[in-house]
């Protein structure tokens, strides 16, 4: 969760209910240490699951709920799907939140209301991208979660395309979409990249890359980046030489693109970024 920021609107999907605490957890945790205020937005779970989430997670629930910063509120199923006024509630919770003192509102809510529309899968995809036009003032993030265990596949991946950010939770694998770039994180702390590593994506590949902090080197996979600029590169150098002085960051496969720009740059002889 780590490197979403205000202004994101994020498509979280999970398979099992560790999964989904673990997503919770994480996401309000950050909001918290950033001044902005948790608004948790739930539909099948109660008031209680969501605070033991957060205790579980070291959270002070009651401090937070006391001051304000957390709220956790209960969504009724929708009669019908009317993005404006769910747009209307959202900026309503904006500039509350940032008359109190907050830096930005971060919200999260549960989308297995959309499956009391199962016959309008295109009005709930059509609400997913109307609602995105609130983020752009950069002080709101919005998360959106989606239990896999409850959703047919095709109707997910409709819902799921309507974000430019997508994160999937798994066992074994965790994968993040920010627009043109794919982090795969694995269970074995190897990372793979696909796609395009540009500006748009190196600060959010910065923050996930400075939270493995395990043992050994940290492998990223990289064969499978059509494109890379300095930006980006610049990312990994960056990276490296924030590791621990025991710890270096290989490329085992590094993509063409990855290699030219980093001996351009001068960046491929670095004693701690390997090009195996």
């Amino acid at each position: 969760m780590a490197g979403i920021v205000p202004g994101d609107h994020v498509c979280a999907s999970f398979g099992s209910d560790d999964e989904h605490q673990a997503i919770v957890a994480r996401y309000a945790r950050q909001a918290l240490r950033r001044n902005e205020r948790f608004l948790y937005v739930a539909h099948r779970s109660d008031d209680t699951t969501i605070r033991e989430y957060l205790r579980e997670d070291g959270i002070d629930v009651e401090a937070g709920v006391a001051r304000g910063q957390i709220a956790i509120r209960q969504i009724e199923t929708p009669h019908r799907i009317d993005p404006e006024a769910v747009i209307a509630l959202l900026q309503t919770h904006r500039r509350a939140a940032l008359r109190d003192g907050y830096s930005a509102l971060c919200g999260a809510a549960e989308m297995s209301w959309a499956l009391t529309q199962p016959a309008d899968i295109d009005a709930v995809a059509c609400y997913e991208r109307e609602v995105d036009r609130v983020f752009a003032a950069g002080d709101v993030t919005g998360l959106c979660q989606y239990d896999r265990r409850l959703f047919a596949t095709d109707a997910l991946e409709r819902l799921v395309a309507t974000h430019e950010f997508h994160l999937c939770a798994g066992p074994q694998l965790t994968t993040t979409v920010r627009r043109h770039l794919t982090i795969s994180e694995q269970a074995d702390g190897v990372i793979a990249l696909s796609g395009e590593l540009d500006l748009d994506c190196s600060a959010y590949l910065a923050t996930r890359l400075a939270e493995l902090d395990g043992e050994g080197d940290l492998v990223v996979l990289t064969s499978d980046l059509r494109f890379a600029d300095v930006s980006g590169c610049r990312t990994l150098a960056r990276a490296a030489e924030a590791l621990r002085a025991d710890r270096r960051l290989v490329l085992p496969d590094a993509a063409a693109p990855v290699v030219h720009v980093l001996k351009l740059c001068g960046w491929s002889s670095h004693g701690r970024l390997v090009l195996a």
